[in-house]
């Protein structure tokens, strides 16, 4: 019993290496969305969270590039237009949203669901737990018949002015603050190809709770504020705008206001209406 007990515990340590092994090994390649910090995400749980995406280290990783042909599910690089005037905010009405798209996770998904004068408007590509890294190239769009699709294809052939992004959230804890800011970079770069028309608003991720900020060591305000900055500096305010919703819905220190959340992380559904009203004075003409 002694040697056969030794036996499982060698098998142990040794697959255990060899995971973390290979993760290491293809950290900047089929696992480069999922590694992170070291020391909170060691080498075999990178894999094991991997796995759990359907990711393995035979799975092939899909390049976003402008070089790349057209008519692949992916999203290629657009050309940026300099020379374009800075634009400023206006006050805009509800029919500003005939003719938007809003891309995002849960508190996407919950605008949806409780803000009527928005989602009787607007189209909604929204899913819980979605990430900045499913939108650049998984299929995760399902159409009429519970088909998924990627973006690029669920793009194809429709026309948008104003395109909504806000994500962030599920990604704290996946790699660095700069891997998710080049992944949200190629994702905007894409929908500019895709969609040439279009405004994109980078929504800033929400915050959470004060109580959440103070008890979670990964779903914290910290967290988040370094993810915002990350990605705020790729607003142009020329085809591309930042909108700091935390303004719309935060307390006066930053946190999420508690009356809001029954969580801490998501709004209640009557609490959208300041979000709502936010839009409304953040429209780009």
């Amino acid at each position: 019993m002694k040697i056969k007990g030794f036996l499982l515990l060698s098998l142990i340590i040794i697959s255990s290496v060899g995971i973390s092994a290979t993760s290491f090994y293809l950290k900047d390649k089929v696992y480069s969305d999922y590694y992170g910090n070291i020391v909170k995400t060691p080498m075999e749980a990178v894999a094991f969270k991997a796995m759990a995406d359907g990711v393995y280290p035979w799975s092939k990783v899909e390049l976003q590039s402008a070089s790349e042909e057209q008519g692949k599910d992916n999203l290629p690089e657009a050309v940026v237009d300099t020379a374009e005037k800075e634009k400023e905010f206006t006050t805009v009405d509800d029919s500003y949203f005939d003719d938007a798209l809003f891309i995002g996770d849960s508190r996407i998904v919950g605008l949806s669901q409780y803000c009527e004068a928005i989602d009787s408007r607007a189209t909604f590509f929204a899913k819980k737990s979605l990430t900045i890294f499913d939108i650049r190239s998984k299929e995760w769009i399902e159409d009429e018949n519970k088909n998924k699709m990627s973006i690029a294809t669920a793009l194809a052939g429709k026309h948008f002015k104003k395109i909504y992004l806000m994500v962030g959230i599920n990604e704290l804890g996946t790699g660095d603050e700069e891997r998710f800011r080049e992944v949200y970079s190629e994702v905007i770069q894409g929908l500019k190809y895709l969609q040439p028309d279009a405004t994109i608003f980078i929504c800033s991720i929400m915050h959470v709770s004060e109580e959440k900020n103070n008890t979670d060591e990964l779903y914290n305000n910290t967290n988040i504020n370094i993810r915002n900055d990350a990605i705020k500096g790729l607003a142009d305010n020329r085809k591309v705008f930042y909108l700091d919703v935390g303004e719309a819905v935060d307390d006066e220190n930053g946190n999420l206001k508690a009356e809001t959340t029954g969580d801490g992380v998501h709004l209640k559904g009557a609490c959208y209406e300041p979000l709502h009203q936010y839009l409304l004075e953040h429209g780009v003409e």
